[in-house]
């Protein structure tokens, strides 16, 4: 059986540490946040420390956005640099999201396990379609007073 990355085959996964960030490191996104939780799925691209993690698909919960990125709780976590396709399903009328995203950063807090994810531009994505439908998709979370 291929080396567990860090906590990232289950939180006993136990063969290494996982990398902590503090939170300050975390807190860069020029963009404003909407939290909103979101079951989505991370499939693994591409993981140098962790090859045998690729083409996997990881379920996760989003738990904020912007327009460029997601940050998500995850029982599996990859280390900063690895690629992930990201599906997301949402909005009215409901709309499927194919976005590229490169992990920024990890860590575990309380027990619970949270990724960083910078969406960036790919061959065959939706980022510039996500992009330009971000503020419809969040409208009510960006003026709640327009209710």
């Amino acid at each position: 059986m291929p080396a567990a990355a860090p906590n990232t085959l289950g939180r006993d996964s136990g063969q290494a540490q996982l990398i902590h960030r503090d939170k300050a490191s975390m807190e860069q996104r020029s963009e404003t946040r909407i939290e909103r939780n979101i079951g989505i799925f991370v499939h693994v691209h591409s993981c140098q420390e962790y090859p045998d993690l690729v083409g996997k698909s990881i379920p996760c919960e989003a738990i904020d956005f912007s327009p460029h990125g997601v940050r998500c709780k995850s029982e599996l976590l990859l280390p900063p640099g690895s690629l992930v396709n990201i599906t997301i399903g949402i909005g009215y009328p409901f709309s499927m999201y194919l976005l590229l995203a490169e992990v920024r950063w990890e860590f575990e807090i309380d027990g619970e396990l949270t990724m960083g994810l910078e969406l960036v531009e790919g061959k065959r994505d939706d980022l510039k379609r996500w992009v330009d439908a971000f503020d419809t998709i969040f409208k009510e979370d960006l003026n709640p007073d327009s209710l």
